[in-house]
């Protein structure tokens, strides 16, 4: 990260926004359409082209050419997600900066409420809200999430109100929907590759910890669900699985910023999160869950029996024992949330009715 670190920032440029791109042609159009229409405009867009063989190219050189803030790097090989983030990070020159994905969109307001609230708190190390989940396939928007607010209404989380939400609830910082004070990613030394798909969830932990952050409880981004994302690759291979809850825990434990509890709690998080994917698929994989979801004989034994029992019944039980013993959020933090969500947007569908029309169009309305 040592040429990151003398990337010189200037004083006019607020936001940089860097923007992965691997052979998303028809969707990465949607993505910068969504990015320069903001009601606060990216300083500068940095599209990394990550050797596409598609019309991704093409795609983004005739957007460049009517948007002065787009800037086109091209990998020569394809290097994946996470190099290519790095890259794009160290050509970032603005105060903040916005890690975007081809295949989602941000909402109209983003940008001028982030930049709003991170400038009135100068100390804290992002801005997050929440984003609409859509399904890849058809368009469909379907939840939100964080599943669990960190906090009821807009405000800061500091560190210390972080430590202590992790005992209980986890992963409300979402990148689609999270924008970084730049000089604290830089001071975190990045994006860690050896963590794969998980490196910028752990990078906004680590800030969250160290700086504090604001959260604003208002959808802000779209996160589009493809049932063949690398992120759910992984979670659904028994071998990749296996290998990254031994690395990212380790990760955890080496670094000084996290809790010396917390390693183990994300790794009982994440046994149940890749469960709870594979008990949604079909045919059941049971070999996944007995090899994940057990941590002990006991455990073994008593999933081994319940594996034995129909199909449907099997999954509901396997999922209740599996949250019973792994405790993967606060039950009670849920409802919480899920209640606010319900009483200020009518579970969605009020905030849709509300959509601009550029976005019911993005979503093909």
């Amino acid at each position: 990260m040592t040429d990151a670190r003398a990337t010189p920032m200037s004083a006019d440029a607020t936001l940089s926004v860097v923007l992965p791109n691997y052979n998303h042609a028809g969707l990465i159009g949607r993505a910068l359409r969504a990015l320069t229409e903001q009601e606060r405009a990216p300083d500068e867009i940095i599209v990394i082209d990550d050797a596409s063989t598609d019309d991704s190219v093409r795609v983004i050189e005739g957007f460049a050419a009517t948007a002065p803030t787009v800037k086109l790097l091209r990998n020569a090989h394809n290097h994946g997600v996470i190099p290519t983030l790095e890259r794009g990070l160290r050509a970032a020159r603005a105060k903040y900066v916005y890690f975007a994905a081809a295949d989602d969109f941000v909402l109209p307001g983003f940008f001028e409420t982030a930049l709003r609230r991170l400038d009135a708190n100068p100390d804290l190390g992002l801005f997050c809200g929440e984003a609409v989940l859509v399904e890849g396939r058809t368009n469909r928007p379907f939840t939100m999430r964080p599943a669990v607010w960190p906090r009821m209404s807009a405000g800061r989380v500091d560190p210390a109100r972080v430590r202590r939400l992790l005992e209980r609830t986890d992963n409300w910082i979402l990148t689609g929907s999270t924008v970084f004070r730049r000089e604290c990613v830089l001071w975190a030394g990045g994006l860690d590759n050896r963590l794969g798909p998980f490196a910028d969830g752990m990078l906004g932990r680590k800030l969250a910890l160290k700086f504090g952050f604001f959260f604003e409880p208002k959808p802000v981004a779209t996160w589009v669900i493809f049932s063949d994302s690398q992120s759910r690759s992984i979670a659904l291979d028994l071998e990749k699985t296996r290998h990254f809850l031994e690395a990212v825990p380790s990760w955890i434990a080496a670094d000084s910023v996290f809790p010396n509890w917390y390693a183990d709690m994300f790794r009982d998080r994440w046994r149940f999160g890749a469960c709870r994917l594979v008990l949604q698929e079909h045919p059941l994989d049971r070999e996944f869950i007995l090899a994940i979801g057990a941590r002990s004989a006991a455990e073994f034994a008593a999933i081994e029996k319940i594996m034995r029992l129909p199909e449907r019944l099997a999954r509901v039980m396997a999922l209740a024992l599996l949250w019973y013993r792994l405790r993967p959020i606060a039950l009670t933090a849920l409802l919480r949330t899920m209640f606010a969500v319900r009483i200020t947007r009518l579970a969605f569908g009020r905030w849709f009715r509300q959509t601009p029309p550029s976005v019911k169009r993005a979503l093909g309305r």
